[in-house]
């Protein structure tokens, strides 16, 4: 070192200061947030990405999700529908069944299974007649033969 002059001393410290900056850069793209995600998501998508959680790992964010985007769409058939049957699923069929009225109010014909889980629920509840009346308008929307 000794031998060194002044413009070797400069380009060894160049040299570093450079080495450091290269290893402070970041070696990946950056990935953006998710909260930037919805805005560009379809409703359906996100709906469908409320349902995943509550069939996944977070069931409590889901639905959270799902109410959070009836807030926004309160006249989307379709978060009602899933409301309707997760309602089903945790027992609340009182919920239930005015979910899927709510859903056969707004699109009868294009969620006729609403009529069919409609059914299903007045049944739980031992409410034949409306079950029965439920399950006659969904074979008047369906081709299905069961």
């Amino acid at each position: 070192m000794k031998n060194w002059g002044k413009p070797q001393l400069l380009a060894l410290a160049g040299s570093l200061v450079v080495a450091v900056l290269l290893m402070w850069l970041p070696r990946t793209e950056e990935v953006p947030t998710n909260a930037a995600a919805p805005a560009r998501m379809t409703i359906d998508d996100r709906i469908a990405e409320a349902v995943a959680l509550v069939n996944g790992s977070e069931p409590m964010k889901g639905i959270m999700a799902l109410r959070d985007l009836e807030k926004e769409h309160p006249d989307h058939a379709g978060i009602h529908m899933q409301l309707g049957l997760f309602s089903v699923q945790s027992g609340q069929l009182d919920k239930a069944v005015q979910r899927f009225e709510r859903v056969a109010e707004l699109d009868p014909k294009g969620y006729p299974e609403a009529y069919a889980m409609l059914g299903r629920s007045y049944a739980a509840m031992d409410s034949i007649g409306p079950a029965v009346e439920a399950i006659e308008r969904y074979k008047e929307l369906t081709s299905d033969p069961e």
